[in-house]
């Protein structure tokens, strides 16, 4: 019985609770926390994406803009300045550049040595893959719509240079300037050719008629003949003109006389020997 009893009173005695161990993790954890930076101090230390980026290449040094025979420009439209005289001179306005460099022919490559360049600006869109490897491979930001070669007088010439008419032409130089004329549709020959015409009289029946088309030895109309046609539209050079002031700060050009083409046309603008 007494050992009945001492097993009750033992399985009566209420387990002793488990204390949790100190762990040896958490000065570690702590230590750790301390040394950990803050979010802005890492975000100081970490280079920013600019200065992580390579630099971007230089653009290399081009030499001065070479002297062309000519440049292209666009026909701005007509009116007078007074001259030291004060006589009244009928000039035609020009904008003259600026001109970029595209491509440089050289007498090894392509027999010839000249200067293909650029005016105006064009979408990129509107530019096919050729070109618009091209224009990436002269170093220019835009494609250019109007491209002509001119040869190359003096200076080097290399792609991406910038050329405006005070580097090609000064006042009072003798030029000439090649356009397309307007178009006036169709027209007979006293108007296109300027026949005189037929009497005016009574009776004459052939005022402005242009009668025989020639000998009929032939059996045919020799070729140039001069009748009615369409007048105008055609590719047209005035020679003999002159530069009467220029404006570098504008990219304006005065040229005395009229030069082909109707207003916003474009033109080129030639030296003349």
């Amino acid at each position: 019985m007494n050992e009945e009893k001492q097993h009750e009173t033992t399985a009566q005695e209420p387990e002793a609770v488990a204390q949790p161990e100190p762990s040896s993790e958490a000065p570690e954890a702590v230590a750790q926390s301390e040394e950990t930076p803050s979010a802005e101090a890492q975000e100081a230390a970490e280079p920013t994406v600019a200065e992580a980026a390579p630099a971007s290449a230089p653009k290399r040094e081009l030499p001065p803009p070479p002297v062309l025979s000519g440049l292209i420009g666009r026909k701005i439209g007509m009116t007078h300045i007074f001259d030291g005289q004060g006589r009244m001179v009928a000039v035609t306005a020009v904008e003259l550049g600026p001109c970029y460099v595209v491509q440089v022919r050289t007498p090894e490559r392509d027999g010839y040595h000249a200067a293909q360049i650029g005016f105006g600006i064009k979408k990129r869109q509107r530019t096919n893959k050729p070109m618009q490897g091209v224009f990436k491979k002269a170093e220019l930001e835009r494609p250019l719509a109007h491209l002509k070669e001119f040869a190359i007088l003096s200076g080097t010439a290399a792609s991406g240079q910038e050329i405006r008419a005070e580097h090609v032409f000064q006042t009072g130089e003798t030029i000439k300037v090649t356009g397309i004329s307007k178009g006036k549709g169709f027209a007979g020959v006293v108007r296109r050719y300027r026949f005189a015409g037929g009497p005016k009289t009574h009776g004459s029946m052939t005022h402005r008629r242009p009668l025989s088309s020639g000998a009929t030895g032939p059996q045919r109309v020799l070729k140039g003949k001069r009748m009615p046609g369409r007048m105008g539209g055609e590719r047209v050079t005035t020679r003999g003109l002159t530069i009467v002031a220029l404006y570098p700060e504008r990219n304006l050009v005065l040229i005395k006389g009229s030069v082909p083409g109707g207003d916003g046309s474009i033109v080129y603008v030639q030296k003349q020997s």
